[in-house]
């Protein structure tokens, strides 16, 4: 899954500023945000650090379909983390809500907000460890896990962001195996 990790970051890079020029004001947007970062890769927050590494991280976020506001209007996305060290990537989707809780802070439109975002993950990392090797990889029981996203940020400009960000993915007890894996990084957005 190592070369899909890397395939699926390049299709989001080569795809995504093609789908944002695609957009006209007659068909609507459809990518709202582009966001990219790096996390530390398993960090020891909510749990304990056996994989190493920086992730690398590149995700679109799509405009919220009119039929999801019965919801809150989340945004729709998928993204990717490529671990820089040959350990877990993922591949990832779902839905994301934010809320800004403070407006014009420094500027017009600017502000601090907090965004979650729940779906799924698809990864190429191990599911049942056993002997020396459980020392330094995660048993994550099973290859399609639930993951959960939260970010606190600050967005300048209307269009630019800053967000530290908090990524978990787990089975959630379902499978043999639940170690779970946590990463912490800092992303940069860019919205349309």
């Amino acid at each position: 899954m190592r070369r899909s990790a890397y395939l699926l970051a390049t299709l989001l890079a080569a795809a995504s500023p093609q789908l944002a020029l695609a957009q006209t004001a007659d068909s609507g947007k459809i990518v709202d945000e582009l966001k990219g970062g790096i996390y530390d890769h398993d960090a020891s927050v909510l749990g304990h650090q056996k994989e190493t590494g920086a992730d690398i991280n590149l995700e679109v976020l799509f405009t919220s379909p009119s039929f999801l506001g019965i919801i809150g209007s989340p945004r729709p996305m998928v993204g990717g983390l490529v671990n820089t060290s040959g350990q877990t990537d993922q591949f990832y989707f779902g839905l994301t809500w934010d809320w800004t809780f403070v407006h014009d802070v420094f500027a017009s439109g600017d502000g601090f907000y907090v965004e979650g975002s729940l779906g799924g993950s698809v990864h190429d990392g191990k599911l049942d460890v056993q002997g020396a090797e459980a020392q330094r990889r995660k048993s994550l029981g099973s290859p399609v896990l639930f993951r959960e996203d939260v970010d606190l940020g600050y967005r300048f400009a209307q269009r630019y962001s800053v967000a530290i960000s908090l990524n978990h993915i787990s089975d959630a007890d379902l499978a043999k195996r639940n170690e779970g894996l946590n990463d912490v990084g800092l992303r940069f957005g860019y919205k349309f």
